[in-house]
């Protein structure tokens, strides 16, 4: 039986058992209780979020959040926690999504130790559009200094030269934050490109809010890597977030595991690996 949940106290137990645990986890991680609580709070009072559990013999079996965008046909799971069979009640939890979101593209997230997730995925046949090695770096207490003429700040006001670069990455990639979406919620993010000879050949760009700091993607033409470009980018960033929020508590880094330039440039400016992650999508 599926069941939309309205309490916390209902499922916060058996979530936080299995985000704690690498065999059970998925994307993204979990920190602490009060994270998966306040995760959990939020989802219930949002209008395009969602909860659900799975019981079987009035049994609490399984626990998926989700959130949905209407205009991009976009779901996006933030916690797929199943202890035991995992295929049935997977299968349950995309059914019951799909009746109300049919047509809409689905995204999971997990840990590569979610071993009963990949064995379900790659029996799916679905498609993996992500492998990356996460890193994170805590406690962000000094900037590093450095004066870079190469490297510019993207804002509305400059963004459209920049969207073209951008879309050539992010397009190929099918990720969420092509230069529409991207534009869209502009606000939140801070983003440096590099730019040599009139022309952008490289940039970050990251989001910061009061519940998580997320390097969302470098990109960097083909040409211009193995420079250090990747190692200015990186500074630039850490330098401007620390300028303008100060000590920040933890910044997640996902990188692509073919990526081998920008995870050494990420591990010299402190980042630590923590994880491997996987993406799977699929049309309901």
């Amino acid at each position: 039986m599926i069941k939309t949940i309205h309490k916390v106290d209902e499922v916060i137990d058996f979530a936080w058992e299995l985000s704690k645990n690498d065999l059970y986890a998925s994307y993204p991680r979990m920190e602490s209780k009060v994270d998966i609580k306040e995760n959990i709070e939020r989802t219930i009072k949002s209008d395009n979020k969602n909860i659900i559990a799975c019981y079987h013999n009035d049994v609490l079996c399984g626990v998926c959040i989700y959130y949905w965008i209407d205009d991009e046909k976009y779901v996006q799971t933030t916690g797929l926690l199943i202890k035991e069979n995992f295929d049935q009640i997977a299968e349950e939890f995309i059914g019951y999504i799909k009746e109300y979101l049919s047509g809409y593209e689905l995204f999971i997230g997990v840990p590569t130790t979610n071993i009963n997730a990949k064995q379900y995925f790659k029996k799916k046949n679905l498609k993996c559009n992500e492998s990356s090695i996460v890193t994170r770096l805590y406690n962000l207490e000094s900037p590093i200094n450095q004066n870079h003429d190469c490297i510019e700040n993207i804002n509305e006001s400059n963004f459209r030269d920049y969207a073209k670069f951008h879309d050539i990455h992010a397009i190929p990639l099918e990720m969420y934050y092509d230069s529409s979406n991207l534009l869209k919620d502009i606000e939140r993010f801070r983003i440096f490109a590099f730019r040599q000879d009139g022309a952008i050949h490289a940039s970050i760009f990251v989001r910061k809010n009061e519940y998580c700091t997320e390097v969302f993607g470098l990109f960097i033409d083909k040409e211009y890597g193995n420079k250090g470009i990747e190692s200015i980018l990186i500074n630039e960033m850490l330098s401007t977030l620390y300028n303008e929020f100060g000590m920040v508590k933890e910044i997640v880094y996902f990188i692509d595991e073919n990526s081998a330039d920008e995870l050494n440039a990420a591990l010299k400016a402190g980042f630590e690996i923590t994880d491997k992650y996987r993406s799977y999508n699929f049309i309901l």
